[in-house]
């Protein structure tokens, strides 16, 4: 039988959790160029694309997204040969409540299917999400929350951090709202127009805006509300802009009265993960409940994208 390059599985996984070559390597430690290299023996092995070019970023097949489903799996799987043997466990019966602190745009993109997979495999468990008001380390460190779900708030060094899948910043407005009427949406365009912005705390500065701010730039902000579908529900009734992550745009349906549109500025992306205290590291049920996170999320993100990207009729 000819021999399998198992490391192809370790940098599969990095490509369809970033989304991208350079981000990819940079989670592996290697050069773009060497991973430039093992993404076309993997599209050599496998047969497909699997990752292809959409404007500015790049989106899995449907192929590939198909395989994020279980990739990760494997991959957790062939580490955990090689660790010492842990408690084994039965999940069928096993009763235990687990805290997970996430905002409302995991929670709508998840929780669905992470109940069904519950329900099946530890029917006895509860995941019990708790609202993110804040990013306070303490919580973790005084085992008040189990996990947390989002952008890594925090530079606590003992903490253990899984990458979900990395989503972006685009811009929406109405469907015939005047920035959308003349090709090419500029930074100078963006900022003529009122805007939006979602803030828990009222904050009104973010990436966009330091990224217009070195053009000599800046956005004029009319209201700050604190969640996304606030924020959406008033672009459809408004002339304003608004700002959401890519992956809201799925769940809350809007394509049939809002468009969204790529920013004109450059911005981070947006690196959401599952992030847990040293403590909860080996414990068995924990390892599930991330495990079966790290595979919901990257399954849902990658069926939510290729959705978005289908009703704008994007190829």
């Amino acid at each position: 039988m000819p021999e399998i390059d198992l490391n192809l599985l370790t940098a599969l996984d990095a490509l369809l959790a970033e989304c991208s070559v350079t981000r990819a390597a940079q989670r592996l430690g290697l050069s773009t160029s060497a991973m430039s290299r093992t993404l076309t023996r993997l599209r050599h092995v496998t047969g497909d694309p699997l990752l292809v070019q959409a404007g500015r970023y790049m989106v899995p097949t449907p192929y590939a997204a198909k395989l994020a489903e279980n990739v990760s799996q494997t991959v957790f799987s062939a580490r955990t040969l090689l660790q010492p043997p842990g408690e084994a466990i039965n999940l069928a019966t096993t009763e235990r409540s687990v805290v997970i602190r996430a905002n409302e745009g995991f929670i709508d993109l998840c929780a669905a299917p992470l109940l069904q997979e519950i329900r099946q495999v530890a029917p006895n468990m509860q995941l019990l999400f708790a609202s993110k008001s804040d990013k306070d380390v303490q919580a973790l460190r005084e085992g008040k929350i189990d996990l947390e779900i989002g952008v890594l708030g925090t530079n606590a060094p003992e903490l253990k951090t899984r990458l979900l899948f990395s989503d972006r910043f685009v811009g929406i407005c109405q469907k015939d709202h005047p920035l959308l009427q003349e090709p090419g949406i500029t930074p100078e365009r963006y900022i003529r127009f009122p805007h939006v912005v979602v803030s828990r705390k009222n904050k009104q500065w973010g990436p966009v805006d330091t990224a217009l701010d070195v053009l000599g730039l800046r956005r004029k902000i009319v209201m700050s509300v604190p969640s996304y579908g606030c924020a959406i529900n008033l672009i459809r009734h408004s002339d304003a802009i608004g700002l959401v992550p890519f992956t809201v745009l799925a769940w809350s349906d809007p394509c049939a009265e809002i468009n969204y549109f790529e920013l004109p500025v450059p911005t981070p992306p947006i690196k959401v993960s599952a992030i847990w205290h040293p403590r909860m590291h080996a414990d068995p049920v924990h390892q599930w409940v991330r495990e079966t996170i790290v595979k919901v999320s990257r399954s849902e993100f990658s069926r939510h994208t290729r959705a978005v990207l289908e009703k704008a009729n994007v190829k």
